[in-house]
C-alpha cells in the first residue's frame, strides 16, 4: 500500500450502533480497510477486517466487521445481522481511487457486455448440487446480471459522451450538479478537455443502479425510455431492491426474512437486461449522427 492509504487507514472508521443486550448507544472507531483496485478481478480486491470492542454500559463484547467492496464499504456486527451499523462511507475519500479512476478508460461497452453475458450463459444451471449450494449460485447470477447492466450502463454513457460534443452538452444540461458546476477560469484555460474530463469523473463516481437517475441521463443524451414499457419501471425497482438486500443485508429484506431466489427470477432479470442494452444500442446506432471530440474553441 501506498503511505497515503496507510495514513488514511491509520485513521480509522467511527461507527455507531445501539447494543442488542442492554440498549445502550455504542460509539467506537474500528479499523478500517480498502478496496484493492489493482487486481483484475473485482472479487479478489474485495478486503475485510473484523475489530473486537466492548459496549460500556453492560460490557458485552462485539466482533465489527469491515468489508470494502468496489464502490462502496459496509459495516457488519457479527452473530447480529440485523442491527444497524451509522458510519460514514469513506471509499471515495484520498488519492487513491481518484488516481484508479484517472487511469481508467472504459473499454467497448456493448462488447464488454457480450462477453461477460457469454461467460455467465455458460454456466450449466442444471448441474447436480446440493440445494445450498443451488441457493447460493442462483443469487451470485442473479446478481450478476445486475453488476453487468451497470457496468454497460456506465462505460456506454461515457463512451457516448467522449465522442459526441451534443451528447456531452446534453448530459451536462440533465445533471443540476453538472450544470451548475462553477470552475476556475485558470482550470479550464490550462486543460481545453476540461469540461469532459469533469463529467466523465461524475459518471465514474456514479451508482448505477439508480435507475431512475440513469433512465434521465439516457433520455437527455438518445431521447430514449431505456425502460421501454411503464411497467418494466416497477419490475426493475423491484430488482435493484433485490439487489440491495443481496448485498447489504446477506439476502434479508428490511424485515429480515430471507429472499428466495429461484431460476425464474433469473431469467427474468436477464431477459430484462437484455432488453434494455438492445434498446440503448438500436437508439445509438439511429440517432447519434459523428461528432469531433470537446476541444478548445468549444465554449
Amino acid at each position: 500500500m501506498s503511505s497515503i492509504k496507510d495514513e488514511f487507514l491509520d485513521a480509522g472508521l467511527d461507527i455507531t450502533f445501539t447494543c442488542p443486550s442492554c440498549g445502550d448507544v455504542i460509539e467506537a472507531e474500528v479499523q478500517d480497510t480498502c478496496f484493492d483496485w489493482t487486481n483484475d478481478s473485482p472479487s479478489d480486491g474485495i478486503s475485510s477486517v473484523i475489530t473486537d470492542i466492548g459496549c460500556p454500559h453492560c460490557e458485552r463484547e462485539y466482533g465489527v466487521e469491515v468489508v470494502a467492496k468496489p464502490g462502496e464499504k459496509e459495516v457488519n456486527v457479527l452473530r447480529h445481522p440485523h442491527i444497524e451499523v451509522r458510519f460514514r462511507d469513506n471509499t471515495f475519500d484520498g488519492d487513491d481511487y481518484d488516481a484508479f479512476l484517472a487511469e481508467s478508460t472504459p473499454e467497448d461497452a456493448y462488447e464488454v457486455y457480450r462477453q461477460s453475458m457469454a461467460e455467465i450463459d455458460g454456466i450449466d444451471t442444471s448441474a447436480p448440487m446440493s440445494i445450498d449450494a443451488r441457493r447460493a449460485m442462483l443469487k451470485m447470477l442473479f446478481l450478476q446480471y445486475v453488476v453487468i447492466l451497470e457496468a454497460y450502463l456506465s462505460d456506454k454513457l461515457i463512451n457516448i459522451i467522449t465522442d459526441n460534443n451534443n451528447k456531452l452538452k446534453a448530459l451536462i444540461g440533465s445533471v443540476e450538479s453538472l450544470r451548475d458546476f462553477t470552475p476556475k477560469l485558470i482550470d479550464i484555460a490550462k486543460d481545453p478537455d476540461f469540461v469532459q474530463k469533469t463529467a466523465v469523473a461524475y459518471l465514474q463516481r456514479f451508482s448505477f443502479h439508480r435507475l431512475t437517475d440513469v433512465a434521465k441521463f439516457y433520455h437527455a443524451v438518445l431521447k430514449i425510455n431505456i425502460y421501454g414499457e411503464d411497467r418494466n419501471v416497477t419490475e426493475m425497482g423491484d430488482i435493484i431492491q433485490k439487489r440491495h438486500h443481496l448485498v447489504h443485508r446477506n439476502g434479508r429484506d428490511n424485515e429480515g426474512k430471507m429472499i428466495e431466489i429461484k431460476l425464474l427470477d433469473v431469467s427474468r432479470v436477464r431477459k430484462l437486461v437484455s432488453e434494455m442494452v438492445e434498446r440503448i444500442q438500436s437508439a445509438q446506432s439511429t440517432r447519434m449522427p459523428p461528432s469531433k471530440p470537446w476541444g478548445r474553441g468549444e465554449w
